[in-house]
């Protein structure tokens, strides 16, 4: 039971630092908005591969552990699945941030919790509690808001959580740990970054180059990508999905207010409605989940056990 409650503690940890970093990273990329956004994608993979390739190196057993994945085929395969999931995701926020709908991409991340719920009761077996249905009701009334005022669907605020959710839940499942898994996702998506990259340097389109500032942020993309994605993928095989569902409002949230005070997006009453949706639910998680801790103070989600590594 000990091991159980240190699990789900540091699992709660490295998902506040996945979400806050996701959260500011509007910013870098609202740095480099000048650049083509599949070109950043295809950087973010390539300056992604020796940060990870050296974490599996100086890892003990990294080097076994990695070559015994690449010999599974069925690992491989499954990793493939899950590095097109994460390119998808990646492509679509890129585009979103420099187009200017930040905003808009930070409301379909709240869209989150609904597609985990979904995922977990489905696939996991993990139950929701009463308190959870009033506020997943509310945020799926707070994404439906802008969509029914402004008269149009917001495929952007619909695919990215889709397509997030569904990489966590085969991250989760999924019995590689998560530097050798990441690495293998990495190593899928290199080659087409790498040749996409000298296609473009050779049509004269490439953004690296001469000026060294957009140089350094595309290289800074490596660290940047590694960081929060490696401590989610340890987050979410130590805690319940339903869990994540709703600790991942913080990664929107920031967003959000640097889409509206920094950048200055545009933002109508329907999507402050949205927002107080969001938060109203937020609120009822919060308190549900402090009344429970408060009737078992020592209790531990059944889940953490059998999601932990």
């Amino acid at each position: 039971m000990h091991d159980a409650r240190s699990q789900f503690r540091s699992g709660l940890i490295f998902g506040l630092i996945a979400y806050i970093v996701w959260g500011l990273i509007p910013l870098y990329f609202h740095a480099i908005s000048h650049v083509f956004a599949g070109e950043i994608l295809a950087h973010r993979i390539v300056w992604s591969f020796p940060i990870v390739l050296g974490l599996v190196a100086l890892q003990p057993g990294g080097w076994a552990t990695f070559t015994r994945v690449l010999r599974d085929r069925r690992l491989v395969l499954t990793l493939l699945l899950s590095a097109s999931l994460l390119a998808v995701n990646w492509l679509l926020y890129i585009y979103a941030t420099v187009s200017h709908r930040v905003a808009e991409a930070s409301l379909g991340y709240y869209m989150l919790p609904l597609v985990n719920a979904f995922l977990a009761t489905i696939f996991l077996g993990e139950r929701l509690k009463p308190a959870h249905y009033p506020a997943l009701g509310l945020i799926a009334l707070g994404v439906a808001i802008p969509s029914v005022a402004e008269g149009r669907f917001t495929w952007l605020a619909v695919v990215l959580p889709v397509s997030f959710g569904l990489y966590g839940l085969v991250r989760k499942i999924l019995p590689v740990d998560s530097l050798t898994g990441l690495t293998v996702e990495t190593l899928w998506m290199l080659a087409p970054s790498l040749g996409f990259l000298f296609y473009r340097s050779a049509i004269g389109e490439a953004s690296f180059g001469n000026d060294w500032g957009t140089n350094e942020l595309l290289m800074l993309s490596g660290i940047l990508t590694v960081i929060p994605l490696l401590t989610y993928t340890l987050s979410i095989r130590r805690i319940p999905l339903l869990t994540q569902a709703f600790i991942q409002f913080i990664s929107p949230t920031v967003q959000f207010l640097l889409a509206v005070f920094y950048m200055g997006e545009d933002m109508g009453p329907e999507r402050w409605a949205a927002i107080l949706c969001v938060w109203v639910a937020v609120i009822v998680f919060i308190v549900d989940a402090a009344r429970s801790a408060h009737r078992k103070p020592a209790s531990v989600p059944p889940l953490a056990v059998a999601a932990a590594e």
